[in-house]
């Protein structure tokens, strides 16, 4: 199969400002849904939902916004791929995308109920997604192949940098819900930047491939799951996604049942702890990128990602620390990790598209890897987690789910092995 690397001519140099100016959305994109995702929501849910089934309820809204995180990106990715406009093939989607997302938004911050909570949620997801779909064509698009590690150091760096920004906004503003315009604001004009770095990207219009039976273009569509290394790259973002949520999403609950007293102010404290992380994986996922393509290895550092956040979990669910020296100990521990995996995820990606005409559909593949589980497993991890509290032993749940992922982690580090065109 021809990876990205032989079938793609090398375009001119990518200088800092440029690489800069490319992955700044990725800034605001984190800013954005890191916070929302795993701190506001669950805070807002749990302001509306009596103790007892807030676990539920989260897991419920998160498997919605998972469910069009996981369908949205693939037919958009698809679409950009064959749109001819002036303006190029990505670009429009991601603006218009990100402007859609304001609705959202002010849904968010007027919501009262469950059901308004959800709305807004969903807004969110389908437009924002949307736009991180054509997004996510671009930079094997424009990049250089030789330097696709590069580009993922620095999308792993604004990965971290809009994460620990938008964590400590959101704890500076804690309970205020101007957050949201903010998050928006902040992701709209960090697009200006990446839409003028993209500036060459579609301008050779694309012709339409000749029309195929629907159950053929369906087999077509999905062949990059089951075919070739690009697919062992999507299964082992899949596992190591998979370890990620199955954690992030109940932390808030986790830290006020189990490390906090009930008068401590969990969402903040967990707003806290995932700044330790993002802050300790920030040098590790800049300067891990940049060394994986001086050393020509990438799956190294997704074997010491494996050890590292598994090591966190394991202690999560046999101790169940109640030190907050520990706990935020373990989250430099964690954050180690988190930074040496993104560090080459993009990159390994790259490395192996199966066909970079068709960049956008098959990086919205490679997103499902990442969505696919905030669909699914917040949603049964929720209802597990409450009802083993409830009827077994209070917090039991944490420890049964928590220990799902070292599985994950485990088997995401067995698929990467599996990867032959990248050492």
């Amino acid at each position: 199969m021809a990876t990205a690397a032989a079938a793609r001519p090398a375009p001119a140099h990518y200088g800092n400002l440029q690489h800069t100016a490319l992955s700044a959305f990725w800034f605001g994109s984190n800013f954005l849904w890191l916070p929302l995702t795993t701190i506001l929501i669950q805070a807002q849910i749990d302001e509306v939902v009596p103790k007892g089934s807030q676990n539920t309820a989260i897991g419920f809204a998160l498997g919605l916004g998972g469910l069009l995180a996981v369908t949205v990106p693939p037919l958009v990715g698809a679409w950009s791929d064959r749109l001819n406009t002036r303006f190029g093939r990505r670009r429009p989607i991601m603006v218009a995308g990100t402007l859609l997302t304001f609705p959202g938004l002010f849904v968010l911050m007027a919501a009262n109920n469950y059901p308004e909570i959800l709305i807004g949620y969903a807004i969110i997801q389908f437009f924002f997604n949307a736009a991180q779909a054509a997004y996510a064509g671009i930079v094997p698009d424009v990049v250089p192949a030789q330097q696709v590690g590069k580009a993922s150091g620095f999308l792993a760096t604004m990965t971290q940098l809009g994460i620990g920004a938008g964590l400590g906004v959101s704890s500076l503003l804690a309970h205020n819900r101007a957050i949201y315009l903010i998050m928006g604001a902040v992701a709209a004009l960090t697009l200006i930047p990446t839409v003028w770095a993209a500036r060459t990207e579609g301008l050779d219009p694309i012709e339409r491939p000749p029309s195929r039976p629907f159950g053929e273009s369906v087999r077509e569509f999905l062949r990059p799951l089951h075919e070739g290394d690009f697919a062992w790259v999507i299964f082992t973002r899949l596992m190591v996604s998979s370890g990620i949520t199955v954690v992030l999403y109940f932390l808030v609950n986790f830290f006020g049942d189990v490390v906090l007293g009930p008068k401590e102010d969990a969402a903040k404290f967990t707003s806290n702890w995932l700044l330790v992380v993002v802050l300790t994986a920030l040098p590790f996922g800049f300067f891990g990128g940049q060394i994986s393509d001086r050393i020509r290895r990438r799956k190294i550092f997704v074997y010491l990602a494996g050890v590292a956040q598994g090591f966190v979990a394991l202690v999560f669910i046999a101790f169940y620390p109640k030190s907050v020296p520990l706990v935020y100990a373990l989250g430099i521990a964690y954050g180690i990790g988190y930074g040496l995996y993104f560090a080459v995820d993009w990159a390994l990606a790259c490395d192996t598209l199966p066909d970079p005409k068709k960049s956008a559909k098959d990086m919205g593949l490679f997103h499902i890897a990442l969505t696919f589980p905030q669909a699914l497993l917040p949603l049964f991890g929720g209802v597990l987690i409450d009802y083993l509290n409830k009827n077994v032993d209070p917090n039991i749940g944490y420890r049964v789910v928590f220990a799902s992922a070292v599985v994950f982690l485990f088997v995401g580090t067995m698929f990467v092995s599996r990867i032959k065109s990248v050492r």
